[in-house]
């Protein structure tokens, strides 16, 4: 991952640097990017009288004014300007007043290049939220930039100050509260951030080129398909002339990738003055492409693209981008009578497996915080991220392209968005611009996999063609949909049928439930609280126990079905038995959302292909310290859910079905497995008394999955007893092993049922984990590695399992964060050993932390 973040930096800086050494020419314009980030500072407007036209002019005095680095949102600079703090901790946000009734002065003072013959200066403008006057150096540039996702760009060459110092001054006007703009908006997944996420969220910069510049570079890719031993390429790109009279230019690029041979290409043509028009180049023939794929099938291969304008021999501007070669398509199957969309890539199916994702509360993010979302996905095996609306994070693209990580992009629900009948004209403006915006941002990367142009509901019909026809405009050679649920539209080809509650794990593999495996589904979830260690970060040990206001209000939404763990709370006290304490309740929350993760994408993979297509948790992570849905906390502390999750998503896994008890083999790789036996062993507890073992052969067929065996009921098991699913190779190595806690009273769920939630009326019985034998002798070594920590555990115990042992790396008292472990949450039978190795950067000397169901907390030096 450095090296990538590295030698992109490294090609940026030589394309950002281009001038006279390029052109051999010693007048020739500079080419470059300069992004405006430092120099701000942020006032609200109610406390300043002068105008912008004064406020934009260089040396303009703002004493008393917040500095401020950009990107930054009204509240992210208050702050970090100590204006307000604590904000995330127990119900602090709440004393924040709300921001959105004034309007905010963001005020930047930078250099710009020194003049050059030919040479054109740009203002670009990434994200303002959500509505704006822009003032240059004393003079109004614009008296209504509107629109969150909309892209604003300004030819500024007869107003900028070359070599000298230059001022921008910008009065934002937030998003109205409710999501009743086309804004950036979090529904009912956390508490709304008091500013609404107002002010310059995106990037700012100062661009210098030649006469004619180059905007939005872009590689449509077209496989042969089903054969992959070729593709065609075609190169677009948006030329504009800066200029008020026509111009000739050239524009022309080469394609390469080491070990493959270098393409060129070249055009001339012709633009009028100020005009934009997009320069298409003829498709270029590749034999043996390497070709970009997901996570498990193979490797994310990248191309690289450079684009050189030049005028009169002199370069004018330059682009460069990575792309992959590869090709989404979709199909229809239909399952228990509705049209459900799969997907394949390259002509391989493809089981789409993510979560959703969100970004900070204040929209803050950083190049470690991007790498460690993509980093922990790929962990947890998932290929997939879904942005809700929460779109435009460039950075996080680079990396999805990078590790193979496919991106579901698409607008939000239960908003203005969604609300299109409602709109105005202006709204409309708006909607189409930053649809056409958002695309081009994403369309050029390999990552893009498809468009949602609605969520819950459509787009009208009017407004449907429109966005359909800026898609077609813009060659988006990906799939779309027209909106993800079929409640609400029948033709939908995804689900979004819940639950987003708790329920038993035998739901996700029972057909017959709305929110089971089967179809294609854009989002479902269960709540999760964090590990405890994270919840003392946030909330004082008052509020930690009993479950407080304070808890709640770190739930979903106040005010909404979501602002509490109710179901959850229930299923832990009547599972597993009734929680003491904030210690107790958090341990018996790790296995609980361990058991219903892996359960959840076991049965959407356990079904793919024959009745499911793809799935997206709800959620990936959260906007803030919340005790709701995420497979990770805010903090980046991998928990039960997360390890639950890797589990269910090995490359070749093992899964019981907890509504036929059937097992299962599932393959997401792209190569057969052969010679494997699977093993099913039926343990009482708390004795581990064997009561039943099946065995069966196993042949694995690439990207598939097929039952093995169907258990069968067995007699004489203690009210609460394990499963143990073991896969092995030839050789006797374990491919896969997994262990299933069940209970002889089942969950079992009700008729009544909404979109949210399914009635659970028998809770199973765990408790009998809390009757395991406490186990003392389970020994580790921990042995430091250039790349972190290598922990051998061994259960030297001759009667009593380990169950779900925990090893944590910490520095200082506390987990080194963020981190990825092999395995995690372990089981270990007596006599048995395991090595797991902890992925992490640190400083400082490192202790192993270990902890368990029921083995005492140790700590162990690490050598």
């Amino acid at each position: 991952m450095k090296r990538y973040v590295s030698a992109l930096l490294t090609a940026l800086l030589l394309l950002l640097t281009v001038g006279t050494a390029e052109t051999g020419t010693a007048s020739a314009a500079s080419v470059r990017s300069h992004n405006l980030r430092s120099g701000w500072a942020l006032h609200s407007a109610n406390g300043v009288t002068d105008t912008g036209e004064v406020i934009s002019k260089p040396g303009y005095d703002t004493g008393g004014w917040s500095p401020v680095s950009l990107p930054s949102t009204v509240l992210a600079g208050l702050v970090k300007n100590n204006v307000y703090q604590d904000v995330y901790f127990g119900q602090n946000l709440k004393n924040v007043p709300d921001l959105t009734k004034q309007n905010w002065w963001f005020r930047g003072e930078f250099d710009a290049a020194r003049k050059a013959p030919g040479q054109a200066y740009w203002l670009r403008f990434k994200g303002i939220s959500y509505r704006a006057q822009i003032w240059l150096n004393g003079t109004k540039l614009d008296g209504n930039a509107v629109g969150t996702l909309v892209r604003h760009e300004y030819n500024v060459s007869k107003l900028i100050k070359p070599g000298q110092s230059n001022a921008l001054a910008i009065l934002v006007t937030p998003p109205q509260h409710g999501c009743k703009d086309l804004s950036i908006c979090t529904v009912d997944w956390n508490p709304e951030a008091p500013d609404m996420n107002a002010g310059l969220w995106g990037d700012t910069s100062l661009d210098t080129t030649g006469p004619v510049a180059l905007r939005d570079p872009y590689v449509k890719t077209v496989l042969p398909l089903p054969k992959t031993d070729s593709a065609d390429l075609t190169v677009y790109a948006d030329a504009v002339n800066a200029t008020d009279a026509p111009v000739t230019a050239k524009v022309g690029g080469t394609i390469t990738k080491t070990g493959k041979p270098t393409l060129t290409f070249s055009q001339n043509f012709s633009l009028k003055a100020g005009e934009r028009r997009e320069v298409a180049f003829k498709p270029i023939h590749v034999t043996d492409p390497a070709l970009w794929w997901p996570l498990q099938y193979g490797k994310p291969e990248l191309y690289n693209l450079s684009l050189k304008a030049g005028v009169g021999g002199a370069a004018s501007d330059t682009k460069a981008i990575r792309f992959g070669i590869r090709q989404f398509t979709d199909y229809r199957k239909t399952v228990n009578g509705t049209s459900w969309a799969g997907y394949k890539v390259n002509g391989k199916n493809v089981l789409f497996r993510g979560g959703g994702y969100v970004w900070d509360l204040m929209q803050r993010w950083d190049t470690r915080t991007n790498a460690t979302h993509i980093k922990y996905l790929k962990d947890m095996g998932l290929n997939t991220i879904r942005m809700e609306g929460t779109i435009g994070n460039e950075e996080l693209y680079d990396l999805a392209d990078e590790n193979g990580i496919m991106v579901m992009a698409g607008f939000v629900c239960c908003s203005a968005w969604q609300d299109d009948s409602t709109w105005t004209a202006e709204q409309y403006d708006v909607a189409k611009a930053s649809l056409d915006s958002q695309m081009r941002a994403l369309r050029h990367h390999a990552s893009g996999f498809v468009w949602t142009y609605g969520s819950d509901e459509p787009p009208s019909a009017e407004h449907l063609a429109a966005y359909k026809k800026i898609g077609a405009d813009l060659h988006w050679q990906n799939p779309t949909v027209d909106n993800v649920a079929t409640w609400s539209n029948d033709d939908a080809g995804m689900k979004m049928d819940g639950p987003y509650v708790w329920e038993p794990p035998v739901l996700w593999w029972d057909t017959k439930q709305a929110g089971s495996a089967f179809g294609t589904t854009a989002e479902e979830g269960t709540q999760a609280p964090p590990p405890y260690d994270s919840v003392r970060k946030f909330l004082s040990p008052s509020d930690q126990w009993p479950l407080s206001t304070a808890w709640n209000y770190h739930a979903g939404r106040p005010g909404t079905v979501f602002a509490d763990t109710g179901p959850y709370d229930k299923a832990i006290d009547d599972r597993y038995g009734k929680a003491t304490s904030a210690a107790d309740y958090a341990k018996k929350a790790e296995v609980q959302n361990y058991e219903n993760t892996r359960a959840f994408f076991e049965a959407w993979s356990a079904h793919k292909y024959s009745e499911s297509f793809g799935t997206i948790f709800w959620m990936l992570n959260n906007a803030w310290p919340a005790v709701h849905w995420n497979l990770y906390d805010y903090f980046f502390k991998p928990g039960g859910g997360y390890f639950g999750t890797k589990k269910a998503t090995e490359p070749v896994h093992i899964a019981y079905d907890y509504s036929s008890r059937k097992v299962y083999v599932v393959n997401s790789t792209l190569a057969k497995q052969g010679g494997l036996t699977a093993t099913a062993t039926f343990y009482n507890i708390p004795d581990l008394a064997k009561k039943h073992t099946a065995t069966a052969a196993v042949t694995s067929e690439a990207n598939s999955s097929a039952a093995v065996m169907t258990l069968p009921a067995v007699s004489g098991l203690s009210s609460t007893y394990f499963v143990r699913l073991q896969l092995k190779d030839s050789s006797g190595k374990v491919v896969s092993n997994n262990l299933y806690w069940n209970s002889t009273k089942p969950d079992e769920l009700g008729s009544k049922s909404d979109w949210y939630y399914t009635e659970v009326t028998t809770y199973g019985d765990m408790s009998g984990l809390s009757r395991l034998a406490q186990n003392p002798d389970v020994k580790a070594t921990a042995t430091r590695t250039r790349s972190g920590v290598t922990i051998d555990l061994t259960n030297t115990s001759k009667t009593n399992v380990a169950f779900f042992v925990r090893p944590e790396v910490t520095v200082n008292g506390g987990e080194v964060l963020p981190i990825t472990y092999s395995d995690n949450y372990v089981s270990l039978w007596p006599g048995e050993s395991t090595t797991i190795k902890a992925d992490a950067e640190f400083q400082g000397t490192p202790t192993l932390l270990l902890r368990g169901y029921n083995i005492p907390t140790t700590t162990v030096r690490v050598r």
